[in-house]
């Protein structure tokens, strides 16, 4: 099968060299220490479901060179497809936050002329309804009259103010077991990398969560905020966790 360089996206490329070289996905996983399952993710290009950035162009590279394929040509593919997904997700976003938009406006525009048609209509009936022999140019309704017509009444502010929640501080502890590196992401900022060997202890603090790239899943024991995380995973084999 001949690779069209051209036209191909990341994981299609992958698969069509993959393919053309007859190499089995199981070979792959073996060489590069990548599970099967973030495997078939790149191939499907399932972006939903990828880690993050730094982490999936790690097993963009590893894949190509285990194929002996580009891989900068792959990351530079990959970097082009999840910028067009992520235009793809912010638009389909703005579209939902429009229409959700929309109705609230709607009636809350309905319901400030629905007031100001009524007031307009107890004025009037007032109006019809004074005795007779009154002296219009002593009357004071009919300056309130005028204060309150349609044209000067001011549409009352309906803005909800949210309550502010603050956030619980998520604590990590981890503690080695045996010798592993890792690649951590805190709070979406850039990656750290660490070496732990047995009886090191490492403390982090995130406020929304941790992204992990564990090099040895049997090399670790991880706590959040007291509560072990199970890791699931052999002894030497890679494994990416989110927390939480």
């Amino acid at each position: 099968m001949v690779v069209n360089k051209h036209s191909l996206t990341f994981g299609r490329y992958l698969k069509a060299v993959r393919l053309e070289k007859e190499i089995d996905l199981e070979n792959v996983s073996a060489e590069t220490k990548i599970g099967m399952y973030y495997l078939l993710l790149i191939e499907k290009e399932d972006h939903d479901r990828l880690p993050a950035d730094v982490f999936v162009k790690g097993f963009l590279r590893a894949y190509a060179k285990a194929i002996e394929a580009d891989d900068d040509e792959v990351v530079k593919r990959y970097l082009e497809s999840r910028r067009a997904f992520q235009e793809t997700a912010d638009f389909d976003a703005d579209l939902r936050k429009s229409d959700q938009a929309y109705w609230p406006h709607l009636f809350l525009s309905l319901g400030a002329l629905l007031g100001i048609i009524v007031l307009s209509v107890i004025v009037i009936s007032s109006v019809h309804n004074r005795p007779s022999g009154y002296n219009s140019e002593l009357h004071v309704p009919d300056k309130i009259h005028r204060d309150i017509s349609p044209k000067n009444l001011q549409v009352p502010n309906f803005a909800v103010k949210k309550r502010e929640q603050t956030a619980e501080k998520l604590l990590l502890k981890i503690v080695g077991v045996d010798k592993t590196w890792l690649k951590i992401v805190i709070d979406g900022q850039s990656a750290r990398e660490y070496k732990l060997k047995s009886g090191d202890l490492l403390e982090l603090e995130a406020s929304s969560g941790y992204s992990l790239l564990i090099g040895n899943a049997a090399g670790v024991q991880i706590t959040l905020n007291g509560k072990p995380v199970k890791i699931l995973g052999k002894s030497g084999q890679v494994v990416n966790l989110q927390l939480p």
